[in-house]
């Protein structure tokens, strides 16, 4: 069976991945976490998944976790101490060091590029994008995904919300944006998991 290497395993994106792989069957899978003792980890070693550790951080790690996958599953972690950029750099290193036949990276558009300079601190879009251009230098295969707004955070971030004044009504809640723009979102612990195992599938 083809082996498929999931990073942030115990996260949002990664387990909804992973959840998917189990449901379609027919690949081994490995996730790949920081901590493999955690509550989440344990539940996936229950399910006979193999729960490895690597970090984003050191190219070596992920190179050993990405040896004999037939496809990565990349995504980074924001708001730490190392870049996005450079976590993503290491990704797309390691998986043409460990011969993946295929990444797929989860990206996001430059914002400050498709604002014409106007929005030049959302710094979690630029760097993924930074990313994607790396990528198209390098001579890895991979598919680059990109997702459109997490439904699960309309709820995270209380985004949604009840009309006090109208039963059974609900508010989205998105300050700074007209009530007339569109949106694109996706729910990730439902679907983006099946889109990557459409895309494992089908990319040839």
């Amino acid at each position: 069976t083809k082996l498929v290497a999931v990073l942030g395993a115990t996260g949002t994106q990664g387990g909804s991945v992973v959840t998917s792989l189990l449901a379609h069957g027919g690949y081994s899978i490995r996730a790949i976490t920081r901590d493999t003792t955690s509550a989440k980890a344990q539940v996936l070693k229950s399910k006979g998944v193999d729960v490895v550790s690597a970090t984003l951080s050191d190219k070596a790690s992920l190179v050993e976790v990405f040896e004999d996958a037939y496809a990565v599953f990349g995504v980074t972690v924001p708001f730490t101490q190392d870049s996005e950029e450079v976590q993503g750099h290491n990704i797309v290193d390691a998986a043409k060091e460990a011969n993946v036949p295929l990444l797929i990276w989860s990206s996001l558009p430059n914002s400050t590029e498709r604002s014409g300079g106007k929005y030049t601190t959302i710094h979690h879009f630029d760097q993924k994008s930074a990313v994607d251009k790396y990528i198209a230098a390098s001579s890895q295969p991979t598919v680059i995904l990109h997702t459109g707004g997490f439904a699960e955070n309309l709820i995270k971030y209380r985004q949604l919300q009840r009309d006090a004044s109208v039963p059974n009504k609900w508010n989205i809640v998105y300050s700074g944006l007209r009530p007339d723009v569109l949106v694109p979102c996706i729910y990730i612990g439902a679907d983006l998991g099946n889109i990557v195992v459409a895309m494992i599938e089908h990319w040839k």
